[in-house]
């Protein structure tokens, strides 16, 4: 399984640190309040991902997807997007967030076709937002795509 990084950078610093301390403050003022539903809450109204079908390729490569996110509070917010292939294999998986990354984009998962095989993949996305001190966290609706051979 690989993970996309970024460099880490002062603006990008000062926005983690600041997701960090809101999920702590959030925590230590309501515990209660740190979580909100159950885990199979729904954010597809907040958040999508979608690809085309696509080839895969030899050696190591990048693989576009695109994504909207559009939580109800214009506070800090967290994409975690994970890549499960055939049989439900875990491939690959990335973090988009609204210190570093915009509402609307594309974004790629980077996987090696030598431990991948082709078929059908479906990119599932967990968002979390606050709204004042309360976290919010939900599943969005899972995309599919196809990756096939030349």
């Amino acid at each position: 399984m690989t993970t996309r990084t970024r460099r880490l950078t002062a603006p990008l610093a000062a926005a983690s640190a600041a997701l960090l301390t809101a999920g702590l403050l959030a925590g230590a003022v309501t515990p209660a309040a740190a979580h909100t539903g159950t885990d199979a809450h729904d954010a597809s109204e907040h958040a999508r991902t979608w690809a085309k079908d696509q080839v895969l390729r030899p050696g190591c490569r990048s693989y576009a997807y695109r994504y909207r996110v559009s939580p109800p509070s214009d506070q800090a917010w967290g994409l975690e997007t994970f890549l499960v292939g055939p049989g439900g294999k875990s491939v690959a998986s990335g973090a988009l967030h609204s210190g570093s990354d915009r509402r609307k984009g594309r974004d790629t998962f980077e996987f090696c076709s030598t431990s991948t095989r082709p078929g059908k993949y479906k990119i599932r996305a967990k968002l979390t937002y606050y709204v004042g001190f309360t976290t919010h966290d939900g599943w969005a609706d899972r995309s599919r795509f196809r990756l096939r051979r030349r």
